[in-house]
């Protein structure tokens, strides 16, 4: 009788113990799913789409991008995501890493587009389009004139951006004035000199336009 006392309390503890850690599990499981549905705005369905590589719409695309520039803060970067789609498929995407990178220039469209450039073997995106999720800065949106984007979408914009500290319109407002009137000094220098790369660019038969 002692025997199978004792076995019954074993079973029993086990028994509990097994429970237990199932609603552990259980607990765990739905505490990881809120923080990923927490962590960005795309869903289940576009997040499977993203990963088969299948056609998504507009608001999926710019989704995607708003959930890059989420998990971008998180992981040390700015608050800054891009996309850059043809025919509804991702091409590349792209975050701001100026900080994380040491890098000025690697703004989250710019990021993008060289990814872009990369991997169609192009230095012309034509046929492609960008899903930012903030209007572009001054140098982002004469990268995308020069990657020859056929469109631009944008989630927040420049005065969103002005209310984190993230103001362009002041190198906007420079470009509008006289060299002589501009914050960055500035002065032309052996521009003789510098005219003959011109001149031959002119002359090659064989270049690449651009």
């Amino acid at each position: 009788m002692k025997k199978t006392a004792i076995s019954f309390t074993k079973k029993t503890t086990h028994s509990r113990k097994n429970s237990y850690l199932s609603r552990l599990w259980l607990v765990l499981l739905l505490v990881a799913g809120g923080w990923v549905t927490a962590c960005g705005p795309q869903s289940e369905k576009e997040a499977a789409k993203t990963e088969n590589n299948i056609p998504m719409n507009e608001e999926e695309l710019m989704r995607k991008a708003i959930a890059l520039s989420i998990e971008n803060v998180a992981n040390g970067g700015g608050p800054f995501g891009a996309v850059i789609a043809k025919d509804g498929r991702i091409v590349a995407t792209g975050v701001n890493r100026v900080t994380a990178n040491h890098d000025p220039t690697a703004h989250a469209e710019v990021s993008a587009i060289r990814a872009a450039c990369e991997k169609l073997d192009t230095f012309d995106l034509s046929g492609c389009e960008i899903y930012t999720s903030c209007e572009p800065c001054p140098m982002c949106l004469g990268a995308i004139y020069w990657a020859r984007l056929d469109k631009m979408y944008f989630a927040n914009n420049k005065d969103d951006a002005k209310q984190i500290d993230f103001d362009d319109s002041f190198i906007y407002d420079e470009l509008a004035l006289p060299l002589s009137e501009r914050k960055l000094p500035a002065e032309i220098l052996l521009r003789d000199e510098a005219l003959k790369a011109f001149q031959l660019w002119r002359e090659k038969t064989d270049k690449i336009e651009y």
